[in-house]
């Protein structure tokens, strides 16, 4: 199961997505929708959802390269446990592979995802996020692209 939905692409955000080739370096396979946390070069940890949808392949195995999105507006599974309120920093925690607040997270293993678009509250099962984006997330530039992985998601 994806753990993000492409349908969180809003169409007037389209034009502002930023995507790249990434070489999965992991040590497993990743799926289309799951969020990794990727290494730049600056060493800060940023996040980007699997797209590959491009190149018909999927999921993108270990060692392989595939399409992934760093900018554009997703919705991602979260804890029904943790509500979000609009503007607030969004992490992504490696361990559960869902969306969750600062305070839970591994701050070094995991990475922020962006900022909530739209306040949701426990129940809910899906975060909308701005990619990347808000005053705790890394804008994503020209040296992004000589990044490395580091740690992934899985999906069952």
């Amino acid at each position: 199961m994806a753990i993000a939905t492409r349908e969180g692409i809003l169409k007037q955000e389209i034009d502002k997505a930023v995507h790249f080739n990434w070489t999965n370096a992991t040590g497993a396979s990743v799926n289309v929708g799951d969020i990794i946390c990727i290494t730049a070069s600056s060493g800060r940890r940023i996040a980007a959802m699997v797209e590959n949808e491009s190149t018909g392949l999927g999921a993108i195995a270990n060692g392989g390269t595939g399409q992934v999105l760093i900018r554009g507006r997703i919705n991602v599974k979260k804890s029904t446990s943790q509500a979000f309120t609009q503007g607030q920093t969004v992490w992504f925690d490696t361990s559960a592979s869902q969306a969750d607040d600062a305070t839970t997270c591994n701050q070094m293993a995991d990475c922020v995802i962006g900022m909530c678009t739209a306040s949701v509250t426990a129940a809910a099962s899906f975060v909308e996020v701005d990619l990347n984006e808000g005053p705790q997330a890394y804008s994503p530039g020209s040296s992004s692209s000589s990044s490395s992985s580091s740690s992934s998601s899985s999906s069952s």
